[in-house]
């Protein structure tokens, strides 16, 4: 793993902080001047008709923004761009690939090619390429500017089910059933890593904002974080009772956070990789979880909620919101607009939808004292 390191350590920061070299925008959970929570208001007469839609829409505090037939067969995944946080992929039980504009009705182009179902995606930080993921256990890079595909990488032995761009340089992670995580350098267009050590398929992948580890999250309820420049496993974090949906990395501090089908999100301090705080049983799977920064908050979402959790303390929700969306797929936050963003697929269809964040009765302000990493 010497030239690997060497190679990945090329791509890091000089310094050591976790959030260290962000992007242009410098709010941690917003997407940039080109966020797509600035551009709410202009798109909202796109999806009601008259005046007395819009006024119902406006006073929910989680409405859908847009919905619309994706796919010929089943809408597999869905992800947002990061840069913009206005382009949006959506692969296919067709086959395909098909990139929107948000608020746009139709397709600006579709990506075909794919010899088995699309199963997921990820654009890289600038938008430019694209990272297919596909059932039968090969990956497809896709050259967005010319709409080309600019190679097939025959990965995985089954389904290739997650994949994650590195923040820093041209790497990519990707997750299958087989149960392997790879690392994989575009340049070379090659695999140069592989992590065994999950029992069942590998469900999430999430890079450090350092980019010297990686988590993983696995049907096997197991957490696992790894170490690339040593090319081992780290730590195994082991409560939760049921399979792994999300991980997310804090920005600046050393958390993390797990969300799971046990229904659960917790808090892990990477300090002493332990669980510091659990939310309490909730009614459905916790799908997707997302520090909010400025807050100094988490946010869980099932498929019938949307809760705001105090970082201090995970067992009492500083705000819940009712939602009734099925399929989630990604879900991103706009620090600037208090908004939420969340990206839906159930059948062919795909639904998009906005969270107001703003209306809460409490905000709970202070830090969680924790350690950050200087």
């Amino acid at each position: 793993c010497t030239a690997t390191a060497a190679a990945l350590g090329a791509a890091l920061p000089l310094d050591g902080r976790l959030g260290a070299q962000r992007g242009p925008c410098a709010k941690a959970s917003c997407g940039g001047a080109g966020c797509i929570g600035n551009s709410l208001r202009r798109r909202v007469d796109w999806q009601v008709s008259d005046i007395g839609s819009l006024v119902s829409a406006m006073s929910k505090r989680v409405w859908k923004l847009q919905d619309f037939v994706a796919h010929a067969g089943k809408a597999q995944c869905a992800r947002l761009g990061e840069k913009s946080g206005q382009v949006l992929a959506t692969g296919g039980e067709d086959k395909k690939v098909n990139i929107w504009k948000v608020g746009k009705p139709n397709a600006m182009m579709s990506l075909q090619g794919h010899t088995t179902s699309v199963e997921c995606l990820v654009f890289d930080k600038q938008e430019e390429v694209l990272v297919v993921g596909c059932g039968g256990g090969s990956m497809q890079v896709w050259n967005l500017e010319y709409r080309k595909m600019a190679g097939t990488l025959a990965g995985h032995r089954t389904a290739c089910a997650a994949v994650e761009f590195h923040p820093y340089g041209e790497f990519f992670a990707s997750g299958s059933a087989d149960t392997n995580l790879k690392i994989w350098d575009l340049r070379r267009k090659s695999c140069i890593q592989t992590y065994k050590g999950h029992s069942d398929s590998i469900n999430c992948i999430r890079f450090s904002p350092h980019g010297r580890w990686v988590a993983t999250g696995g049907q096997d309820g197991m957490v696992k974080v790894w170490d690339l420049t040593a090319g081992k496993l780290m730590r195994d974090l082991e409560v939760h009772k049921g399979p792994i949906r999300s991980v997310a990395f804090h920005p600046k501090e050393y958390f993390l956070a797990t969300g799971s089908a046990d229904r659960t999100m917790k808090l892990w301090s990477l300090e002493t990789f332990q669980a510091v705080s659990s939310t309490e049983l909730g009614a459905t799977p916790v799908e997707a979880v997302k520090f909010w920064v400025e807050e100094q908050a988490l946010v869980a979402v099932s498929h019938d909620a949307l809760r705001v959790y105090p970082l201090d303390s995970l067992s009492v929700p500083q705000d819940t919101m009712e939602v009734d969306w099925r399929g989630l797929q990604d879900m991103r936050l706009c620090a600037s607009e208090e908004k939420l963003i969340a990206i839906a697929t159930e059948g062919t269809q795909c639904g998009i939808w906005v969270g107001d964040l703003s209306k809460r009765e409490t905000t709970l302000r202070g830090g969680a004292g924790y350690g950050r990493l200087h």
